[in-house]
């Protein structure tokens, strides 16, 4: 009689050989060439580590039959929940929306303990990534690029809206931009489905959690709300947006005992009202009253600055230095935070960058 874990492994096996070729140029050539299955570590030459997402390290490969680049997370099953694994495999390969990122395959080492997960790279970056670079030359985000970056944040939750699922863990590590500055939400480990509206595991990273998340209490898409707040508020200020000088636990009890922080004029740098009012917004304590995804994408702040014109792909040219340096991609895609590590604060503040 098999293990649990033998069931759990085949319950794997069986979500990967039911999984539906997403490229058909892949498919193709695979095809031509006699592969039974697309994806193998034989077809797949492996560029660069990349970092840690939830659950395991993804890598920068290339496929050699196409040249097609991607980003492969490898995720042990020895160490992984099952349920994680097949909720991230189900989820993954069930979106398609353009601010979801792109899943184009997975496949089981021979030896059963690993699996691979194929998707796009992401080759302008992760907004943890940007962040830093804002940082380190002293630049503020420009208000219009802000907006671009949360419309697209919220167009991806919107969509997973629709398909009763939460991400449960956005943070600016798990929103990556493409070489046009195309927000892609990625790493679903700790995504679930909804049960009716509501949600009541507490998962993900602490940090960016809506406040009745860290209480334990029930919660809705309107937490992820919370998060996108939190990010873009850490994004635009360069620092996070709590006190730094607390504990873990004082954190968190701070988060659900305290104000809510506040998008506020520093440093020559102001910010418009219709702006402060949308950080506001979402980031209302009461969960019931703070608005969904749909809610915030009409907001004024956002319906205006999607009228104007953005040039997002001369703006990651420019956070990159891709002229100066080539576009090899390898600066592009850092390594994301392990989940459970305290963003860093920086108290420095410079003129606003110009986003034109």
């Amino acid at each position: 009689m098999p293990s649990k874990q033998e069931e759990s492994l085949q319950d794997i096996r069986n979500t990967i050989d039911n999984m539906r070729i997403t490229d058909d140029q892949t498919d193709s050539v695979a095809q031509e060439a006699g592969f039974s299955d697309p994806w193998s570590d034989d077809v797949l030459e492996e560029i660069c580590r990349l970092g840690e997402g939830t659950g395991g390290a993804v890598h920068k490969v290339k496929d050699k039959r196409t040249g097609k680049i991607m980003a492969r997370k490898t995720i042990t099953t020895r160490e992984a929940p099952m349920k994680q694994l097949q909720r991230e495999l189900s989820i993954m390969s069930t979106t398609n929306h353009i601010n979801i990122i792109h899943f184009y395959g997975a496949y089981m080492s021979p030896s059963t303990s690993e699996v691979k997960i194929l998707m796009d790279y992401g080759e302008g970056g992760s907004l943890e990534a940007v962040s830093k670079i804002l940082k380190k030359h002293g630049a503020v985000l420009g208000e219009k690029i802000a907006a671009r970056l949360a419309e697209g944040i919220l167009q991806g939750l919107a969509y997973l809206h629709s398909k009763k699922t939460i991400h449960r863990d956005i943070k600016p590590s798990n929103i990556l931009l493409t070489d046009r500055g195309i927000v892609k939400l990625c790493d679903f480990g700790v995504s679930g489905k909804l049960d009716g509206s509501w949600a009541n595991t507490f998962t993900g990273t602490s940090f960016y959690m809506a406040p009745e998340r860290i209480c334990g209490h029930e919660y809705t898409i309107r937490s992820d709300v919370w998060s996108t707040g939190i990010s873009l508020l850490e994004l635009v200020q360069n620092r996070f947006p709590f006190p730094n000088d607390l504990s873990p636990i004082e954190l968190m009890m701070y988060i659900t005992a305290g104000e809510p922080p506040q998008l506020e004029d520093a440093g020559g740098v102001i910010w418009s009202a219709e702006m402060k009012d949308f950080i506001k917004q979402t980031l209302i304590v009461d969960a019931p009253t703070r608005p969904t995804p749909k809610d915030m994408l009409s907001h004024p702040w956002i319906v205006e600055n999607m009228k104007r014109e953005v040039h997002m792909a001369r703006w990651l040219r420019t956070i990159w230095d891709w002229e100066k340096n080539g576009r090899d991609g390898t600066r592009s895609r850092p390594g994301t935070a392990n989940g459970h590590s305290r963003p860093s604060s920086s108290d420095s503040a410079s003129p606003k960058a110009d986003d034109d």
